[in-house]
């Protein structure tokens, strides 16, 4: 396993996505998969308020499950534990719940949940533009000098949304926003296409701040919902719908094919090569992985300690010579 410096901590380049833990994937089986994760040296476990909260009894079995787990273990020390709050119900998240009394409820309901006193990284899952950030960032370090959140994050915030909250927090001394979580993976896609605008997708804008700070991005939908590996495999049509209509764009089928070339090259897997092509950049990435399945898990952690050259990188992107 590779690992990102982050926070005084090493972070495993390889993130592990909880969002139907306790839900659709069960208790049994996410405690597996989380045994599974912890031997193979990850250590980034990736929850939020939300996760679940859209099937029937499923709000907050994510995060339940992960206390659940850690107890049961006695293992909270070797996680790099991860939430997120502040948004609402899926299907109504074009703004996010940051007012004080919302993001402390959603804290307390967190720390209740994963039966911890701290997380090490909060995130907010969702911005609001039309708020100004002196009035979200304050909240936040509250919960820092509480001793509830060791640092934070934003998720789905637009870079100059990041920007400017942390010239306010250096200006006033509060403790700023060091990492990102956004959608991104070797498929380029668009909030349009995940029928999201909530959502933040890689883009160049976005790309070169990231380049120019070297804040840590944590990427999402990392594995563009298994469009190369069902791809590689077995062609574009054989992705479910989902898949198809956020990422089989004429440059992403290029990219596939591309990336079928290296596999042959490298003896890599699918998996490896499209999540090597993330954590292989200038900066720090760690990529969401999110399985169901100790098949599924077993076919990421082939990407453990995968890398690619630059070259490699721009092969896969744009189709530039070896």
């Amino acid at each position: 396993m590779r690992y990102i410096k982050l926070c005084g901590r090493a972070v495993s380049t390889l993130a592990l996505g909880t969002d139907y833990f306790g839900a659709t994937v069960s208790k049994e089986d996410s405690f597996a998969i989380m045994d599974r994760f912890l031997a193979a040296g990850g250590n980034a476990i990736d929850t939020a308020r939300l996760y679940a909260s859209w099937l029937p009894g499923g709000s907050g079995a994510s995060e339940t499950t992960i206390g659940e787990w850690m107890k049961a273990r006695q293992n909270r020390d070797q996680v790099f534990l991860i939430t997120k709050g502040g948004a609402v119900d899926k299907g109504s998240i074009e703004r996010a719940r940051l007012s004080p009394s919302d993001l402390r409820y959603d804290i307390t309901e967190s720390l209740k949940a994963l039966q911890c006193e701290s997380v090490d990284l909060y995130f907010l899952h969702r911005d609001d533009e039309s708020k100004p950030v002196e009035e979200i960032m304050p909240t936040l370090a509250e919960f820092v000098q509480e001793g509830k959140v060791k640092a934070l994050g934003a998720s789905n915030w637009k870079v100059s949304r990041i920007a400017e909250a942390n010239a306010f927090c250096e200006k006033e001394g509060l403790p700023p926003f060091v990492a990102s979580e956004i959608q991104w993976s070797l498929a380029r896609s668009t909030p349009e296409k995940h029928d999201d605008l909530s959502l933040v997708c890689m883009n160049e804008e976005e790309y070169d701040y990231y380049l120019a700070t070297g804040m840590p991005v944590f990427a999402f939908s990392a594995q563009a919902k298994g469009f190369f590996i069902r791809g590689a495999a077995s062609g574009v049509d054989s992705n479910n719908q989902k898949a198809i209509s956020r990422f089989a764009s004429e440059e992403n089928i290029g990219r596939l094919n591309r990336l079928k070339d290296l596999m042959a090259k490298k003896g890599m897997s699918a998996a490896a090569v499209s999540l090597a092509s993330l954590s292989s950049r200038p900066f720090p990435v760690s990529t969401l992985i999110g399985c169901k399945t100790l098949a599924q898990l077993e076919d990421s952690l082939t990407a453990a300690d995968a890398t690619l050259t630059q070259e490699e990188i721009n092969y896969l992107t744009n189709g530039q010579k070896l």
